[in-house]
Protein backbone atom coordinates (compact mmCIF):
# COMPACT_ATOMS: atom_id res chain seq x y z
CA UNK A 1 0.00 0.00 0.00
CA UNK A 2 2.85 2.51 0.76
CA UNK A 3 4.51 1.72 -1.98
CA UNK A 4 1.59 2.34 -4.40
CA UNK A 5 0.73 5.99 -2.71
CA UNK A 6 4.58 6.49 -3.04
CA UNK A 7 3.96 5.68 -7.12
CA UNK A 8 0.86 7.57 -7.36
CA UNK A 9 2.94 11.30 -5.72
CA UNK A 10 5.32 10.42 -8.30
CA UNK A 11 3.31 10.63 -10.77
CA UNK A 12 1.54 13.57 -9.48
CA UNK A 13 4.79 15.57 -9.22
CA UNK A 14 5.96 14.38 -12.79
CA UNK A 15 2.31 15.33 -14.02
CA UNK A 16 2.59 19.01 -12.36
CA UNK A 17 6.08 19.56 -13.70
CA UNK A 18 5.08 18.96 -17.13
CA UNK A 19 2.07 20.87 -16.88
CA UNK A 20 4.06 23.99 -15.86
CA UNK A 21 6.93 23.40 -18.17
CA UNK A 22 3.93 23.41 -20.80
CA UNK A 23 2.65 26.59 -19.49
CA UNK A 24 5.45 28.36 -19.32
CA UNK A 25 6.48 27.50 -23.22
CA UNK A 26 2.64 29.17 -23.86
CA UNK A 27 3.36 31.46 -21.49
CA UNK A 28 6.74 32.81 -23.68
CA UNK A 29 5.27 31.98 -27.04
CA UNK A 30 2.13 34.42 -26.09
CA UNK A 31 4.49 37.08 -24.96
CA UNK A 32 6.89 36.68 -28.24
CA UNK A 33 3.50 37.48 -30.43
CA UNK A 34 2.80 40.54 -28.25
CA UNK A 35 6.54 42.19 -29.50
CA UNK A 36 6.61 40.04 -32.94
CA UNK A 37 4.95 37.87 -35.29
CA UNK A 38 5.17 36.94 -39.15
CA UNK A 39 2.66 35.85 -41.79
CA UNK A 40 4.00 34.70 -45.19
CA UNK A 41 1.72 36.40 -48.01
CA UNK A 42 -0.61 38.13 -45.42
CA UNK A 43 -1.21 42.21 -45.61
CA UNK A 44 -3.45 43.68 -42.91
CA UNK A 45 -6.59 45.27 -43.97
CA UNK A 46 -5.71 48.82 -43.66
CA UNK A 47 -2.31 48.33 -45.78
CA UNK A 48 -4.25 46.51 -48.72
CA UNK A 49 -3.87 49.46 -51.24
CA UNK A 50 -0.37 50.88 -50.59
CA UNK A 51 1.32 46.79 -50.37
CA UNK A 52 -0.60 46.00 -53.13
CA UNK A 53 0.58 48.83 -55.19
CA UNK A 54 4.44 48.40 -54.08
CA UNK A 55 4.67 44.51 -54.45
CA UNK A 56 3.31 45.02 -57.96
CA UNK A 57 5.68 47.53 -58.98
CA UNK A 58 8.91 45.20 -56.76
CA UNK A 59 7.72 42.51 -58.65
CA UNK A 60 7.81 44.55 -62.09
CA UNK A 61 11.08 46.41 -61.65
CA UNK A 62 12.89 44.24 -59.52
CA UNK A 63 15.57 41.90 -59.99
CA UNK A 64 16.10 38.28 -58.43
CA UNK A 65 17.64 38.09 -55.44
CA UNK A 66 16.52 41.88 -54.84
CA UNK A 67 15.09 42.25 -51.32
CA UNK A 68 12.51 45.17 -51.31
CA UNK A 69 10.73 46.47 -48.34
CA UNK A 70 7.63 48.60 -46.83
CA UNK A 71 7.15 50.22 -43.94
CA UNK A 72 3.51 51.26 -41.94
CA UNK A 73 4.28 52.80 -38.51
CA UNK A 74 1.19 53.42 -35.80
CA UNK A 75 1.67 53.97 -32.34
CA UNK A 76 1.84 50.40 -30.79
CA UNK A 77 2.81 48.54 -34.00
CA UNK A 78 5.43 48.57 -36.66
CA UNK A 79 3.97 46.46 -39.87
CA UNK A 80 6.71 45.42 -42.39
CA UNK A 81 6.44 43.64 -45.75
CA UNK A 82 9.51 42.00 -47.30
CA UNK A 83 9.55 40.67 -50.63
CA UNK A 84 12.87 39.07 -52.59
CA UNK A 85 11.76 38.45 -56.04
CA UNK A 86 12.06 34.94 -56.91
CA UNK A 87 11.44 33.53 -53.17
CA UNK A 88 8.28 31.53 -52.09
CA UNK A 89 9.17 31.23 -48.30
CA UNK A 90 11.27 32.81 -45.80
CA UNK A 91 13.41 32.66 -42.59
CA UNK A 92 12.34 35.16 -40.07
CA UNK A 93 14.58 35.24 -36.75
CA UNK A 94 14.47 37.64 -33.93
CA UNK A 95 17.66 38.28 -31.93
CA UNK A 96 18.07 39.91 -28.75
CA UNK A 97 20.76 40.91 -27.17
CA UNK A 98 20.79 42.09 -23.59
CA UNK A 99 24.35 43.34 -23.52
CA UNK A 100 23.80 45.22 -26.66
CA UNK A 101 22.52 49.08 -25.86
CA UNK A 102 22.63 49.76 -29.07
CA UNK A 103 19.21 48.40 -30.04
CA UNK A 104 16.47 45.91 -28.69
CA UNK A 105 16.57 43.58 -30.72
CA UNK A 106 17.27 43.09 -34.32
CA UNK A 107 15.07 41.41 -37.13
CA UNK A 108 17.37 38.62 -39.48
CA UNK A 109 15.20 37.83 -42.61
CA UNK A 110 16.73 35.55 -45.35
CA UNK A 111 14.87 33.87 -48.78
CA UNK A 112 14.86 30.37 -48.69
CA UNK A 113 12.92 28.84 -51.16
CA UNK A 114 13.83 29.96 -54.49
CA UNK A 115 10.63 29.53 -56.74
CA UNK A 116 10.90 32.60 -59.47
CA UNK A 117 7.43 31.65 -60.73
CA UNK A 118 5.66 31.43 -57.55
CA UNK A 119 7.28 34.09 -55.65
CA UNK A 120 6.09 35.47 -52.26
CA UNK A 121 6.23 38.26 -49.45
CA UNK A 122 6.64 37.99 -45.79
CA UNK A 123 4.60 40.40 -43.27
CA UNK A 124 6.59 41.29 -40.12
CA UNK A 125 4.21 43.23 -37.13
CA UNK A 126 6.29 44.11 -34.13
CA UNK A 127 6.24 46.65 -31.40
CA UNK A 128 7.15 50.10 -32.86
CA UNK A 129 10.82 50.95 -31.38
CA UNK A 130 12.88 52.28 -33.55
CA UNK A 131 16.06 50.91 -31.93
CA UNK A 132 15.07 47.17 -33.70
CA UNK A 133 17.37 46.40 -36.58
CA UNK A 134 16.10 45.38 -39.85
CA UNK A 135 18.81 42.71 -41.41
CA UNK A 136 18.10 41.35 -44.77
CA UNK A 137 20.69 38.77 -45.72
CA UNK A 138 21.93 36.01 -48.72
CA UNK A 139 22.36 33.82 -45.94
CA UNK A 140 20.30 32.03 -43.28
CA UNK A 141 20.77 32.69 -39.68
CA UNK A 142 21.19 28.79 -38.84
CA UNK A 143 24.19 28.91 -41.49
CA UNK A 144 25.81 31.54 -40.04
CA UNK A 145 25.40 30.19 -36.56
CA UNK A 146 27.56 26.51 -38.02
CA UNK A 147 30.49 28.40 -39.24
CA UNK A 148 30.56 29.99 -35.80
Amino acid sequence: MRNLVLIFSLILVIAGCSAQKEQQKNNLESSMNAVFNYKLNEIEDVHIDKVSQWLDNARRTGEEGQYFTFQDNTEDYISSYVYRKGYSNYEVSFIYDPNDTSSKGKVHVTGISKNPTDDKFIQIKMINDLSVLFILSDESLKNKLKLK
